[in-house]
Order: structure tokens, then sequence, then C-alpha cells
């Protein structure tokens, strides 16, 4: 089931700052190559193998059968969107472990920073074919 999703991104579907990446990615998406799904309602096929840590701490995102976590995860995702000369990908000059420090710094304090909803928030209409489980 996991190859049909070549770009899928996972998210805390509660978490304010996740849902707000998530409205940004829909809106620069004009290819309309992502799909998303919040970590809660993943479906039971997804093929999670690839996957270290939790999907609660992490924004996750498969592409090609493949899992990239924290600041790789979003770095992917910005390249697949944008390419391989958009400003953002400078950031993979910085080494993996400081990029996930800071990622793990904002991913830790998310809720008492951003805030957090009762419970996941749900895509409207016009995005509905965008997201699965």
């Amino acid at each position: 089931m996991s190859a049909q999703y070549s770009h899928l991104v996972v998210y805390d579907g509660v978490c304010i700052l996740c849902n707000r990446l998530i409205q940004h990615l829909l809106t620069k998406d004009k290819r309309q190559i992502l799909t998303f799904s919040t970590f809660q309602g993943l479906p039971a096929g997804i093929d999670k193998s690839g996957v270290k840590l939790g999907f609660a701490d992490s924004v996750s995102y498969l592409r090609n059968e493949k899992w990239w976590q924290k600041s790789s995860a979003v770095l992917m995702i910005y390249r697949d969107l944008f390419g391989p000369y958009h400003w953002s990908q400078l950031a993979w000059l910085f080494p993996r472990f400081l990029r996930d420090f800071i990622y793990g710094i904002i991913a830790k304090n998310r809720y008492s920073w951003f805030g957090k909803h009762a419970h996941c928030v749900l895509p409207t209409p016009a995005q509905q074919d965008r997201f699965i489980g």
C-alpha cells in the first residue's frame, strides 16, 4: 500500500504548528504531488518499517518508499515542491544532528508555544482528496 503514496506527509493532527505547516504546503503544492495523513489517522496498510521514531515526535515523509523524518523530512518536502536550488536547501549544509537538535526543541515545545487542538482538524471539502486515513 505504501507504493501508491509516493509523497506522503504524516504529521501530528492536533498540533497547531503542524496544521499551519500543512496549510502552507497545500497552498504551495501547485502540482498536487503531496498526500497527507495525521499520525492519529494513518491507515493500517502503510509500511512503517523505515520509521525510527514515533510519528507523534516528528513530521515524517514517505518519499518513493523511503521514510524521512524530522528536519530531513521538511527539507525533502521543500525540495520536492520547489526544487534543489530553493533557498531552503541551504539547510542541508548543516549537520543533521544540529538540524535535528533544533527541530527537537521546537517539537518538544510545540504545544506550549503554539497550542493544541482538542481533536484533529478536518480538511475542507476541496482538500479531502489530498488526505488519507
